[in-house]
């Protein structure tokens, strides 16, 4: 990345940043090796989405390791509503990725649960065509004439509909060599040159009566990189091995298939959840994959079988046309409609006035972030702030950028209520960017963002009145700023959000218009 002069724009911080700006650049460079920017990706729809996904695919994104993707670099649909007899009004929530489906089926379920978001058993209904609306309500089907594996074109490979009469195949002897072979047509075979893998049956599963393959039990029970409570650790790869994929329905078996259109021996075994294959020719991380089951079952419900998706209106849809400073863009909507937003629940340093240690880097993040990208915007209570500003948390990607914000430290916690959704998330991410001195809590000698949950006390009334050369606020204008009219927060204001300029300020400057602590307030244009 190109080198960029560190901005200190205040004289006691200049020597100070002198000194931290090498170790900034690097910072940087490992802040956006962790979370990388999606080039263009429709957003998650739910926090819960987002941890789940995060725990398993944001090490792959960020390239700390590599291994398939358990669900894909991001959702490929909006959030939906789907039928579902036993959920709260007769539907859940559920969005799609590559590699399966994300659904919630109660909200009203324990959030700390493995459980509580879902991935359903795509691959048990793609091969037995029995699409579930219940926990115990199905609508039959044809089987999905989709292939399992190897490019979607390839005429002999086999399809979810070829494993339909093996669903009650006898499971191989634990111990076996794996060397069984399948083609289209569902006819099994046996090529003892397979031998050569070195796969055998290795755990028999007697709630499906079939025999898991040794190279995908190691698969299920891996440890390695993962992403949770806001940080990378090492840990298992799932909270017990069946959960990503359900018990297996069929035995292993080896295919020939082609594979960017060369032709690979490819092992499959399907499960009720996913089907995940083996390719031996692979790098090693990547020998064991999921499949693309949430791709192929989304075109097999909503093209195939005709059913009509039902968006979950759980934000709108905008791209941002400019950034203002690090909390607050500039967005049209589809229908041509314009609007600032300002970000809830995040307060980056100021860059407008008194330029704030720390604010043009900010500023820069969600430019580089946001700066005509397609975001997604969530309302929480409050539809806008005094001055028309739209308050909203963003999505982009996968991301949540407002938590993004506070996480890398180009944010501090600014909590105004009642938009307090996100809050708990914001303050254990800023708690985890104080700990690793993430950005502005490593670079700034002093804070500039107060990084508290709720904005600062207005002071206690004094007893006697001010001076008669003073004139006397009005009951809405903040006595911090005795010359001008400015309310208090919320919401939490910047220079360019007022007409005013080098007016006097008094403490405690709850918008933080004098920086340097001189007396006046936004002091530059």
């Amino acid at each position: 990345m190109p080198v960029r002069t560190v901005p200190c724009p205040l004289p006691r911080y200049r020597i100070v940043c002198r000194a931290v700006a090498w170790s900034l650049i690097v910072a940087l460079v490992l802040l956006a090796a962790a979370f990388p920017i999606p080039v263009s990706a429709l957003p998650t729809g739910h926090d819960a989405f987002l941890d789940t996904w995060a725990r398993s695919d944001l090490p792959v994104a960020a390239g700390r390791v590599s291994r398939t993707w358990m669900w894909g670099p991001e959702p490929f649909t909006r959030p939906l509503r789907e039928p579902y007899a036993d959920a709260p009004g007769g539907t859940r929530l559920v969005q799609y990725f590559d590699k399966s489906r994300m659904e919630i089926t109660d909200p009203a379920l324990d959030r700390s649960s493995p459980w509580y978001v879902t991935n359903g058993l795509l691959a048990k209904e793609l091969i037995t065509g029995q699409l579930q609306l219940g926990d115990a309500t199905f609508e039959p089907h044809p089987p999905a004439q989709v292939n399992v594996a190897g490019d979607p074109d390839d005429p002999a490979a086999p399809t979810y509909a070829t494993f339909g009469p093996l669903l009650v195949t006898p499971p191989l002897p634990v111990g076996t060599l794996v060397t069984q072979t399948l083609d289209r047509s569902g006819t099994v075979g046996e090529d003892p040159a397979l031998a050569r893998y070195g796969v055998v049956a290795s755990v028999h599963v007697p709630e499906t009566n079939h025999t898991i393959a040794s190279v995908f039990w190691a698969f299920m029970n891996s440890r390695g990189p993962v992403y949770t409570s806001w940080r990378f650790r090492e840990d298992a790869l799932f909270p017990n091995p069946f959960y990503a994929t359900g018990f297996p329905i069929t035995e292993p078996y080896w295919t020939r298939v082609r594979v960017g259109g060369t032709p690979r021996d490819v092992l499959v075994q399907c499960f009720e959840r996913r089907c995940l294959t083996y390719t031996p020719d692979n790098p090693p991380g990547w020998q064991v994959e999921a499949g693309n089951v949430g791709q192929h079952y989304y075109r097999w419900r909503y093209e195939q079988l005709g059913q009509v998706p039902q968006d979950a209106a759980v934000y709108e849809l905008a791209t941002v046309t400019n950034v203002v400073d690090g909390d607050t863009i500039d967005v049209q909507f589809t229908d041509g409609r314009t609007a600032r937003v300002r970000l809830i629940g995040v307060d980056t340093p100021e860059v407008h006035g008194e330029i704030e240690c720390y604010g043009p880097t900010a500023s820069q993040f969600t430019a580089d972030w946001l700066n005509g990208k397609q975001v997604a915007l969530e309302r929480d209570v409050s539809e806008t702030d005094r001055y028309g500003r739209l308050l909203r948390y963003v999505w982009v990607g996968p991301y949540l950028f407002n938590e993004l914000l506070v996480r890398q430290g180009y944010a501090g916690v600014a909590t105004y209520p009642p938009d307090v959704k996100y809050t708990w998330r914001f303050v254990e991410a800023e708690r985890a960017a104080r700990e690793e001195q993430a950005g502005l809590w490593g670079a700034c000698p002093v804070s500039p963002v107060g990084g508290g949950q709720e904005p600062a006390p207005a002071p206690q009334p004094t007893p006697s009145p001010p001076p008669a050369t003073t004139p006397t606020p009005a009951p809405n204008c903040d006595p911090s700023y005795p010359t001008v009219c400015i309310p208090p927060p919320p919401p939490d204001l910047d220079c360019a959000d007022i007409p005013y300029r080098r007016f006097p300020v008094l403490p405690p400057d709850p918008h933080r218009f004098d920086p340097d602590r001189d007396g006046i307030g936004c002091e530059s244009g």
